[in-house]
């Protein structure tokens, strides 16, 4: 099928094509591997720079923000590899988007090595974490595999991909409604929509529970997103944001 007519094929369209778990494993990602940033767009990662980033700081993590220089590194000519040795030395490193961003579309590629877990994360929002792991041959996912909203939610459908593949992740953020006091309003809750490999796995979730390790990140209208070092030789490529409105954090 020509890629081109495949790309605006009706989310409706898509679930006919790969509708089950089983047959998103036999699939390849029809809709957005490879895809271009619209006009607008941020571009986070090309493979030429990692321009954009700067290492992560929070509580345990860096915690005197002294990691100056990003220890990850460019491969292959378009991604980038979470290293574990900062000049022959071990180091821990997250790192984050220099910029921080409201309501936005986030599109990003991930890779996951062959061997071991391919534990690794991208953190949208206050820190929120949407799971990368080596659960593709689990009949369904949990809490704590791939596509799950770490300790908050598991995916609707185990749309997770194997070791050695490059897999996509489409996601709709929408920013908290912060009171004066520094809080998001009960009715004012962050919401997200995510995709994984073309699969719908979490339909406009309300984001009302601040559970995981990384829960006393502040809620800010704006926050950086943030990848996750963890033990894995995870790689990325082809990230990046397009923007909306900030007036789309007042609706319902």
């Amino acid at each position: 099928m020509n890629r081109i007519l495949v790309m605006f094929l009706s989310t409706a369209s898509v679930s006919c094509l790969i509708g089950s778990p089983a047959a998103a494993k036999e699939t390849p990602d029809l809709l957005t591997l490879g895809l271009a940033p619209p006009p607008g767009a941020v571009v986070l990662l090309d493979g030429s720079n990692l321009d954009a980033w700067k290492p992560f700081s929070f509580q345990w993590l860096n915690p005197n923000d002294d990691q100056k220089e990003i220890q990850w590194k460019l491969v292959d000519g378009q991604a980038m590899e979470i290293a574990f040795e900062f000049k022959g030395k071990p180091r821990k490193q997250f790192v984050c988007t220099k910029q921080k961003f409201g309501n936005y579309r986030l599109h990003l590629e991930f890779q996951l090595p062959e061997e071991g877990s391919g534990n690794s994360g991208i953190f949208f929002g206050p820190l929120y974490e949407l799971q990368i792991f080596n659960s593709a041959e689990k009949e369904s996912a949990g809490m704590s595999d791939c596509g799950a909203i770490y300790q908050i939610r598991a995916p609707d459908v185990n749309a997770a991909l194997g070791p050695g593949e490059w897999q996509t992740v489409d996601l709709e953020y929408r920013a908290a409604k912060v009171g004066a006091n520094g809080f998001m309003t009960e009715k004012g809750a962050a919401r997200v929509t995510i995709r994984l490999n073309g699969q719908l796995i979490h339909d406009d979730f309300r984001l009302s529970l601040r559970r995981n390790k990384y829960a006393a990140f502040p809620e800010e209208p704006l926050s950086p997103i943030v990848l996750q070092e963890h033990g894995s030789k995870v790689k990325f490529r082809n990230i990046w944001v397009l923007e909306k409105p900030s007036k789309a954090s007042n609706g319902p």
